[in-house]
């Protein structure tokens, strides 16, 4: 963040003063105005504040902690599957306990990574972890542009969140395909159209309470209640291997070797990215030498006190059209 003061003259407040006066007034605020010169300086740029964009944004910071947590958890997840893995050639009590501290990370896994993993196990840089869900009651309904109304109902656990749509007969079907997209966003819904297939996302926060409690009243149907809508989740990479781990299947260790894999490729994406980070504030560096932050002092400091005598100026101006009587003023402005 750039640190400074960028102070203007006040050239328009000597409209009401003397000639002469204004002659001296606007010789000096000339002599004020002049740029300091230009100095080579290691410093990337003026101390001044300027309108360009922060050289470290929050966001940046954001986002690398966000790659570090998901980092850190994946690299946890890693060792204590290969742990588990190598103590199940053996079995006894060794393996329990391993199974169960992976078991434990896999269910606590939203709160170690802080969010940062999701159910496919999968880094989620930006936004909240979502979970990708089929509704073919849903897509059907996004299919009919028939007149009418529907009114679509989730209960979160602690009241009922509510949103409807009302179609028209002039209603062309992007257009109806718009509104029922608004009207389901409302309720946490978010529609994808893959190629003609329509699936469904929703937060990993809400799809709980979404999965049982999603349901949609029409116009025109003989009950007044709403209807639930079936939804099933796309399998979850976490969820098979905590399955197949507490059953103790044949497939457990070929489900391991699978997630191990895919982390595998997840760090590795995740390490270009860190040393591209790494490298963009290598480049943000402000003092690169020692004497960069003395001279970007002196220049600071040269421009605080040309700043000051600036200030000065403007004030004696100011108090100088103030002393000057109100026939003055009259006389000059008529």
């Amino acid at each position: 963040m750039q640190v400074g003061l960028n102070t203007t003259s006040l050239s328009g407040s000597s409209g009401a003063l003397s000639p002469s006066v204004q002659s001296r007034s606007v010789q000096q605020n000339a002599a004020v105005r002049q740029k300091l010169p230009a100095t080579a300086s290691d410093y990337p740029a003026s101390p001044l504040i300027t309108t360009r964009p922060q050289r470290y944004s929050v966001q940046l910071n954001d986002q690398l902690t966000t790659l570090q947590q998901a980092d850190h958890y994946l690299g946890h997840l890693e060792q204590q599957l290969l742990e588990y893995r190598h103590a199940s050639r053996r079995g006894g009590q060794t393996q329990q306990q391993k199974g169960a501290e992976v078991a434990q990370m896999l269910e606590k896994r939203s709160s170690l990574s802080g969010g940062a993993i999701d159910r496919q196990l999968k880094p989620v840089l930006q936004g909240d972890a979502r979970v990708t869900f089929h509704s073919s009651e849903l897509a059907q309904m996004l299919q009919n542009s028939a007149a009418g109304s529907r009114m679509f109902s989730v209960f979160d656990g602690r009241q009922t969140q509510l949103s409807a749509v009302v179609v028209g007969d002039d209603v062309d079907s992007g257009q109806y395909k718009m509104m029922m997209s608004n009207a389901l966003r409302r309720v946490g819904i978010q529609i994808h159209d893959r190629q003609g297939s329509l699936t469904f996302s929703t937060t990993e926060k809400l799809w709980p309470q979404l999965e049982n409690t999603l349901s949609v009243r029409e116009e025109g149907t003989t009950s007044l209640t709403f209807t639930p809508l079936k939804t099933y989740a796309e399998p979850a990479r976490s969820e098979e291997l905590l399955q197949n781990m507490r059953q103790g299947t044949s497939r457990t260790q070929d489900g391991i070797q699978q997630v191990l894999d895919a982390i595998g490729d997840q760090r590795a994406q995740m390490a270009v990215q860190q040393e591209k980070a790494r490298q963009l504030i290598d480049g943000m560096a402000r003092f690169p030498q020692a004497e960069s932050a003395v001279k970007a002092s002196e220049s600071l400091g040269g421009v605080l006190d040309h700043a000051n005598h600036n200030y000065q100026v403007l004030t004696q101006a100011v108090n100088g059209q103030a002393r000057l009587s109100s026939q003055t003023v009259r006389n000059l402005l008529s």
